[in-house]
């Protein structure tokens, strides 16, 4: 059985979720002021070079879903244009 692409899966999730929420909650939506809180100082540490490797993991991870949240918002100002 071959294995599934995954940009074509990560495709398949956007869509998903752009159908599932409005397009405009989707572009509405912001961390919370403590998740960005954290992202801010994680980001401030790892100028000064000071990230331990945990928080060098969870950074790395932030940053994943924040291209991902870009690319779903992108998707949703599509929809949003078709309508």
């Amino acid at each position: 059985m071959a294995a599934a692409q995954p940009y074509l899966i990560y495709d398949e999730l956007l869509d998903f979720l752009v159908e599932k929420a409005s397009p405009q909650e989707l572009m509405a939506f912001r961390p919370s002021s403590a998740a960005q809180q954290r992202a801010d100082e994680l980001t401030e540490k790892n100028k000064a070079g000071t990230l331990s490797a945990q928080e060098r993991a969870e950074l790395e991870q932030m940053l994943a879903l924040d291209r991902f949240v870009t690319a779903l918002k992108a998707r949703a100002a599509k929809a949003l244009k078709q309508t």
